[in-house]
């Protein structure tokens, strides 16, 4: 795809200029043939021989069916008809463009300035709303890799037939005009009548509603995942997207009038199943609380940098909204004034679509996020309520041991906010609400009253979920927590000596149980990782009548135990003290129980860890651990949410796993591709060329 262009000029420049310069055309043209019949003959022709060109590929495909475990042969046919109809594009503009002059060179040159008109125009006007859609769909750029990824999208092909079609119509026209007399303005609005008439059939194909599509991949990789699909049914009525940029926000350029056809592709996926979905775009200007304007632009207003930014960047200052008349249309404040969208249903209903950022970087939505959004306008979404009041780890803060950026922070894209749960924080003063499906208890630093504990059990007893975080040292305010499931935090603080990390770090793998009952559990085994806890103990656990008790994550096998007397890890030196009562062994350290509560399945998940969910640890980066600690906490809340939310996209799994051939072959094979077969193709060229000219 990446060298297409260059060899189809080569191709096609003689195809008519040769008959030009060499005076066969008024031969062509005086035999009982049309104008249509030469131009077609000749593009059949060059079709003919793309499909020889499509035939070198084939080797390849014919290698893998052969060396690969069930090949997903639609998908590679699909991708193959993509380059096909490219190569078909490219010869039709060629063959126009070689009806234009009799000098050869000059129609490969001009083949090639054509082409890269096509490749670029896509990024042309696009400031300018009537031209915008226009332009964008003349782009040739990216129109086969819906095809190379497995998708046949009827827009991409009704581009390319369309493209095919302008310009043998052109072709056509161009051999008429060389032998019948008219007058300029005929022959032009000719030209500019098939142009529009193009143009238009573009348009129209490129209309949500008018678009079919066909996913010929064996686990429609290329389209939403089922569990989407089954959100985006639900919304019933008309659906408006609509995109608020704010100058004075961090990466505001990318939902700039030049980029809307760029970014309206996030939403593609989803248009295919709902295409009357509107999407829109509107600006404005107001604080962000973003200290590098403060650096860029000193001692200037708000206004005033707005003004100079939009000058900056060729944005026409008239089209961002003052903040007063904004908060008019969204009042974004409670979101900081962030670029965000908002999403709105036909009764009024309302969800935020967030951007995030993190390493500095701006990033969209994905599948995701984009369906919790979606999910929260068609049902009733799960609450989790962190528990405060005792030292608890603080959900809006941003220090190290806190839990911002996973519950409540708008920034991160992994956040349960922005996985669509209700994130709440919560007192034992009075009754939990109703709203409350997961309660999280992140180690407590006091103990819990008489009245507290009440309501705890209250909560408890209703069939409420728990997620239950503990730590060294406070085993004694814990314990009565979870002691009624029967488990309870070991005394002591498990450790795990190694030479390049901190003894009390400890990384903990999946168990055999834990594999077989979350595949996330597996994903983290089979790449060989571990979650990283600092500061943890162990599980002790009975089995109790009612209650089913899954150890999900454990120690290694070896070099761990659990240590009783207190010890300064970053001073002391650690070794294994049996006679102070260290015990070794393996020793549970993550546990999922579930039991029948008034006709629901409760379900509980105590981990002897509340650091492995930190702003710390989540901004830590250790070289020497490979931690999931990320996945675990999907697991968590999704298993937690009886598998609600987050909105698994995840597909099928492919079966096409395994080669045929070693490496050691496959090097061979190499030769033979790269060498053998292009020397015998050369060979069989020139002995051709040469019985050619001894005839």
């Amino acid at each position: 795809q990446g060298t297409l262009y260059f060899y189809i000029p080569l191709l096609t420049m003689n195809m008519i200029s040769r008959d030009l310069s060499g005076g066969t055309i008024k031969l062509l043209q005086s035999a009982p043939l049309r104008n249509a019949e030469i131009v077609l003959g000749k593009y059949l022709a060059l079709m003919i021989f793309g499909l020889a060109m499509m035939g070198v590929l084939l080797f390849y495909v014919l290698f893998g069916v052969c060396t690969i475990q069930n090949i997903d042969f639609p998908y590679v046919l699909t991708g193959m008809l993509g380059l096909y109809l490219l190569l078909c594009a490219y010869a039709a503009i060629g063959l126009f463009v070689s009806s234009l002059t009799s000098y050869q060179v000059m129609a490969a040159f001009g083949t090639l300035f054509i082409l890269a008109m096509f490749n670029y125009v896509g990024g042309v006007w696009q400031d300018y709303e009537f031209v915008r859609d226009i332009t964008y769909w003349l782009s040739i750029r990216g129109r086969t890799e819906e095809f190379i990824y497995g998708l046949i999208c009827s827009e991409d092909v009704l581009y390319f037939l369309i493209v095919i079609f302008l310009f043998l119509t052109w072709t056509v026209y161009r051999l008429i005009n060389r032998v019948q007399k008219r007058s300029w303005t005929t022959r032009w609005g000719i030209y500019l009548g098939v142009f529009l008439v193009s143009i238009m059939l573009g348009y129209m194909s490129s209309r949500p509603a008018l678009m079919a599509y066909h996913d010929s991949t064996r686990t429609k990789s290329n389209s939403l995942s089922k569990n989407s699909q089954e959100i985006v049914a639900l919304l019933d009525g008309k659906v408006k997207i609509t995109t608020y940029t704010n100058l004075l926000d961090k990466d505001f350029w990318s939902t700039l009038p030049n980029h809307i056809n760029f970014d309206k592709e996030t939403f593609r996926p989803y248009t295919r199943f709902k295409p009357d979905m509107k999407i829109r775009y509107i600006y404005f200007y107001d604080n962000a609380n973003n200290p590098e304007l403060e650096e860029q632009y000193p001692d200037m207003s708000d206004e005033e940098r707005a003004k100079q930014i939009s000058e900056n960047y060729g944005v026409p200052f008239s089209i961002f909204l003052a903040p007063e008349k904004m908060r008019e249309i969204e009042d974004l404040s409670a979101e900081g004034n962030k670029t965000i969208r908002v999403i709105e249903r036909e009764n009024g209903q309302k969800a935020y679509l967030r951007f995030y950022f993190q390493g500095g970087w701006k990033d969209s939505p994905g599948e995701a996020e984009i369906s919790a959004a979606f999910k929260r306008l068609v049902s009733e979404v799960p609450t989790i309520g962190f528990l405060a009041g005792h030292g608890e780890r603080n959900i809006y803060r941003e220090g190290d041991r806190e839990y911002k950026r996973i519950s409540s922070d708008k920034n991160t894209r992994s956040s349960m906010i922005n996985q669509g749960f209700n994130i709440e924080e919560v007192y034992l003063h009075s009754a939990l609400p109703d709203s409350i499906d997961i309660l999280v208890i992140s180690e407590l630093r006091a103990p819990l009253s008489a009245g507290e504990m009440s309501y705890l059990q209250e909560f408890i007893n209703r069939g409420g979920n728990l997620f239950v975080l503990g730590g060294p040292g406070r085993q004694e305010l814990m314990n009565p927590i979870i002691e009624q499931f029967g488990v309870r935090f070991m005394p002591g603080q498990l450790v795990q000596p190694t030479p390049l990390l901190q003894a009390d770090l400890i990384q903990a793998i999946p168990t055999d149980e834990g594999a077989a009952y979350w595949s996330n559990l597996d994903f983290i085994r089979k790449n060989e990782g571990c979650v990283a806890m600092p500061g943890c103990v162990g599980l002790e656990y009975t089995p109790t009548d009612g209650i089913t008790v899954v150890p999900l994550l454990s120690t290694d096998t070896t070099g761990c135990w659990n240590r009783i007397v207190a010890t300064d890890f970053v001073r002391d030196s650690v070794r294994y003290m049996p006679e102070t009562g260290d015990q070794a062994g393996i020793f549970t350290t993550t546990l999922a129980l579930t039991r029948n509560m008034n006709d629901l399945e409760q379900r509980v998940l105590i981990v002897g860890n509340t650091d492995f969910l930190s702003n710390g640890e989540f901004a830590t980066g250790r070289r020497e651990v490979r931690n999931f600690n990320g996945i675990l906490k999907h697991a968590a809340f999704y298993w937690l949410s009886h598998e609600e939310l987050p909105v698994n996209t995840e597909g099928d799994a492919p079966i096409d796993r395994k080669l045929y051939v070693s490496e050691a072959a496959m090097e061979i094979w190499s030769i033979v591709f790269m060498v053998v077969i292009p020397v015998i193709l050369a060979l069989a060229g020139i002995i051709i060329w040469v019985r050619r000219r001894g005839r």
